[in-house]
């Protein structure tokens, strides 16, 4: 039996793998775009400009409670600078540090540790914010939402469920 070979991006290399031509497969592969050529100013941009919606500093004030999830370290996210210009935003708003919470979108996956959450935001932040991860196993920290249409059941975490913006 003959196989199709693939390769994909995966992480900072490729992943190879094989697929039985007796099964169809397709690679769908991106249009190609010139990257970004100054990231902090385009996050910038975008905090200041936001697409169908007032900007953060419009939106809160002192005393608002602001849940700011974050990918884990499974996830290729520019979470090192993305949320620091996003607490800089809250800042400027007159929310406090102590009103916000900086919650590891971990879904199923392991907690991260201290060490992973520094490599994506930052040791100053994880040192100034309460950062903590999902606990999809911890009943105490979920918020039971009801049933979808089809019947699955939603569970959020407390802290995002319980924030002013999320």
């Amino acid at each position: 039996m003959t196989s199709q070979k693939y390769q994909v991006p995966y992480s900072k290399s490729t992943l190879e793998f094989s697929i039985p031509s007796s099964m169809q497969a397709t690679l769908a592969v991106s249009r190609p775009t010139r990257p970004v050529e100054n990231v902090k100013s385009a996050i910038l941009d975008a905090l200041a400009h936001p697409i169908g919606s007032k900007p953060l500093r419009e939106l809160l004030k002192s005393g608002d409670r602001v849940c700011i999830v974050f990918t884990d370290i499974t996830r290729s996210s520019p979470d090192h600078l993305l949320v620091p210009a996003i607490l800089n935003e809250l800042e400027l708003a007159g929310v406090r540090d102590e009103e916000i919470t900086l919650l590891c979108g971990t879904g199923m996956h392991r907690p991260s540790t201290r060490a992973e959450k520094e490599a994506k935001l930052g040791i100053s932040v994880v040192e100034r914010f309460h950062v903590i991860d999902n606990e999809p196993q911890n009943p105490a920290a979920l918020v039971d939402l009801g049933r979808t249409a089809t019947g699955v059941p939603v569970q959020l975490h407390r802290a995002a469920v319980e924030a002013d913006l999320l």
